[in-house]
């Protein structure tokens, strides 16, 4: 019995060392350093996902943004999380008030993982009047309002799959290195968002 102790001892370290591996890997496949392992990490999500997989994949922290004030917004100086986006051009109508809505749902069904997303709001329209900027304080006061070019996020957005117009509502998926990486339609539903939400902060570190 004496002889077996040392053994048994052993087995949470071996267990440790595995669980530290497995993170290590999942991280690895979910912070992709090149075309390449992005390419794998979408292949992957692509057996899964809910959402639409976008292609090629957009490097929004390349496109110049700006807070309501005017002043500079970075992707890379806000706090590695996952992030939606929805743009928008003009009148925030029905389509877009419903993509709020679900993605503030969402959010909160996130329960305890709520700090590891943020929604960001992408004006790429005139300046938001005082209807549009109440409606936003008092139904989505922790929502992130940022503006952009149009025709610049027409370039970026216009090469992939998601047929974005301003008629045509997206919501899109941006990693914690601000690359947009999926995106949903009206025809989704919250489920859908929460499920692939839920899938990627399970196997993605937190930074």
């Amino acid at each position: 019995m004496n002889e077996e102790t040392p053994k048994a001892s052993k087995l949470p370290l071996w267990l440790i060392i595995f669980t530290t591996l497995a993170v290590m890997v999942s991280g690895f496949l979910l912070f992709p350093n090149d075309d390449g392992q992005r390419d794998r990490l979408l292949s992957i999500l692509g057996t899964n996902n809910r959402g639409t997989l976008l292609n090629p994949v957009v490097m929004m922290a390349d496109m110049p943004l700006t807070d309501q004030q005017g002043e500079a917004w970075l992707w890379q100086e806000q706090a590695p999380k996952w992030r939606l986006l929805l743009p928008f051009v003009g009148t925030c109508e029905d389509a877009c008030r419903d993509f709020l809505y679900t993605s503030r749902q969402v959010h909160i069904r996130l329960d305890k993982k709520t700090q590891r997303v943020k929604r960001v709001f992408l004006n790429l329209g005139a300046p938001l009047d005082d209807e549009m900027n109440a409606f936003l304080k008092k139904e989505h006061p922790y929502l992130t309002v940022v503006r952009g070019d149009l025709a610049e996020f027409s370039a970026f957005i216009g090469s992939t799959n998601a047929q974005w117009t301003s008629e045509n509502s997206r919501l899109f998926l941006v990693d914690q290195q601000g690359v947009a990486m999926m995106f949903y339609t009206p025809e989704h539903d919250g489920s859908d968002l929460l499920g692939d939400l839920k899938h990627l902060i399970k196997y993605s570190p937190e930074l």
